[in-house]
């Protein structure tokens, strides 16, 4: 049989060494927890966002084929009769037909055509015009 040998005292690098070996390895594996927890909360968020994005998908079609279906000539002339409200399609007399502006009608929003938008541009004060026009209607009457 061996002899009882002394047992040696524990030395403080050892001690040290191993408690900081522990502390990382701690430190690892609540990280490594947070980080699975963080993933998993930001799939639910994830599922959350696409289910409402899917939502908002339905719900913008439904009312476009509603909003359709509300415009339809159909159904507005079956509401104002069953409405009585006597309302009718206007005749070709009464509308005016106004062309869509083009290049010409922006250039004439570009330069000063009057005397009064050209004072303004230029900060002097502008000249008084003697003409005085009706004002414009779309209806004709």
């Amino acid at each position: 049989m061996k002899c009882n040998r002394k047992r040696e005292p524990l030395r403080v690098g050892t001690v040290s060494r191993s408690v900081l070996a522990c502390v990382c390895i701690a430190v690892v594996g609540v990280a490594y927890v947070w980080q699975k927890n963080q993933i998993y909360r930001l799939g639910g968020e994830l599922k959350k966002r696409e289910d409402d994005a899917s939502a908002a998908v339905k719900r913008t079609t439904m009312l476009t084929a509603q909003l359709a279906q509300l415009k339809s000539p159909a159904l507005l002339e079956s509401r104002c009769q069953q409405y009585g409200l006597g309302l009718v399609a206007p005749r070709e007399q009464q509308m005016v037909r106004l062309p869509e502006p083009g290049p010409e009608w922006d250039a004439k929003i570009l330069t000063p055509a009057s005397p009064k938008t050209a004072a303004a541009n230029t900060g002097k004060k502008p000249v008084a015009t003697t003409t005085r026009t009706a004002p414009r209607t779309l209806a004709k009457r």
